[in-house]
């Protein structure tokens, strides 16, 4: 490839904020994304299916886990199927190597990647959050004198939004270098898998290994919401810095990997 002048940090984000934005805008205009949107809305739609019962805050608590359970379910499957399908749709399409041919470094190329992704997931999150928070709106003012706790529930969108980032980063490191989308898909699914079963593996063992995988069960959403008063700042600041650090981790990974790779 042709070596061109990469100039300084600002072009470097500039670069990155380019490839981001176009991630985002095929993101969207993937039917994938729509479909899984879709069929997340009339999952949480569907928890109405008890207001014929009365169970007072009860049913708000069990509306707002079953949203997150959408959330957190249908954005895993999103966040593994859309990252594989953007990231092997250039490569098969040749626009990869057009970009990579620009003064466009490769990091720069992967880090626009998760970058774009997860603004697709920060949108279905927000989306499917606002969902959630008008059934429980409408529920709680059938049901005098229930209480929803909005700030509750956008941190615990916020937690779902961060766990499933990190499976679109597992699934980027797969990507760098994997041969097709589907095994990618297959194996960021499996991935994320196992980062939920993390807690559950002991010290020592032939499984060891496992902890120094993320550990996604600590974004644990249900619990936030449950909660009577609102998580701790230090909560919020530890979650995220854990997120940052793996992202991180995630992003320099598949940099690497893809850095070896020859077109």
């Amino acid at each position: 490839m042709a070596e061109f002048p990469h100039g300084g940090p600002s072009a470097s984000f500039r670069r990155t904020r380019l490839v981001a934005l176009h991630t985002l805008g095929e993101a969207l205009r993937l039917r994938l994304t729509a479909l899984l949107g879709m069929i997340g809305a009339a999952v949480v739609v569907g928890a109405l299916a008890l207001r014929e019962f009365n169970f007072g805050s009860a049913e708000l608590k069990f509306i707002g886990d079953f949203g997150l359970g959408a959330i957190g379910g249908f954005g895993t499957l999103l966040a593994a199927l859309a990252t594989a399908q953007l990231f092997f749709s250039e490569i098969q399409g040749r626009a990869a190597y057009c970009v990579l041919t620009r003064p466009v470094r490769r990091w720069e190329y992967m880090a626009g990647k998760f970058i774009g992704v997860a603004g697709l997931l920060a949108l279905f999150t927000v989306a499917m959050g606002l969902l959630i928070a008008a059934l429980l709106a409408v529920r709680a003012a059938q049901l005098e004198g229930a209480v929803v706790g909005w700030t509750a529930l956008a941190c615990a969108c916020a937690m779902q939004w961060l766990k499933v980032t990190l499976v679109a980063g597992m699934t980027l490191v797969v990507c760098s270098y994997a041969g097709s989308a589907l095994f990618a898909s297959g194996a960021g699914l499996i991935l994320a898998v196992v980062a939920h079963l993390r807690s559950f593996v002991g010290e020592g063992g032939r499984f060891g290994w496992i902890k120094v995988w993320p550990n996604l069960a600590l974004f644990d959403a249900e619990s936030v919401l449950a909660a009577t008063h609102p998580p701790s700042a230090s909560l919020l600041l530890g979650c995220a810095g854990y997120w940052a650090v793996y992202a991180l981790v995630f992003i320099g990974i598949a940099s690497y990997v893809f850095e070896q790779r020859e077109f």
